[in-house]
């Protein structure tokens, strides 16, 4: 799979991982951007679209990115927000990552230059969550965390092994 690094500008990388920083100033209690600040990370490199991947709906990140890690082991659900440089405001967006952390993007197909902060789930925990609330899709949603548990609990369901990739 070939590699293609986002390129985009440095002061855009900040400006993204600012605004999750700033939101989580605003929580009184751990919440969806104390989470992200917590367990997040920046993802920069985007994977060539694989073959497998048929784009989903527009809109739909949340479910389009869940329906290919709940059947994927080539693939891990992340949460968090994504930026577009040609519309720099930070998005909630979910998307998926290889084993390495590149982004591959079901919903978005142009999403060179784009840059991801998000955390990485484990399946099980994606699968457990989306069952206990009826399909729904969101981890980082306020109600759906406060359903999923502690923040140690959260912490769990956190692939880790992707957070050390980007040390």
């Amino acid at each position: 799979m070939i590699v293609q690094s986002a390129a985009a500008e440095p002061g855009l990388e900040s400006h993204l991982i600012e605004h999750v920083q700033r939101l989580s100033r605003w929580e009184q209690v751990f919440g969806p951007a104390t989470a992200l600040r917590s367990f997040g990370r920046l993802y920069t490199t985007i994977a060539r679209r694989p073959r497998w991947l048929v784009p989903g709906e527009v809109k739909q990140c949340f479910r389009n990115a869940t329906a290919f890690a709940l059947v994927r082991d080539d693939v891990t659900y992340v949460e968090g927000f994504a930026l577009d440089p040609a519309l720099p405001i930070p998005l909630e967006h979910a998307w998926l990552v290889d084993d390495i952390g590149q982004v591959i993007d079901p919903t978005w197909n142009d999403n060179i230059g784009h840059i991801y902060y998000g955390v990485p789930f484990e399946r099980d925990f994606v699968a457990r969550v989306v069952e206990q609330h009826g399909g729904q899709c969101g981890l980082l949603d306020h109600r759906l965390l406060r359903n999923a548990g502690s923040q140690q609990q959260i912490e769990q369901g956190v692939r880790g092994d992707l957070l050390k990739a980007a040390a």
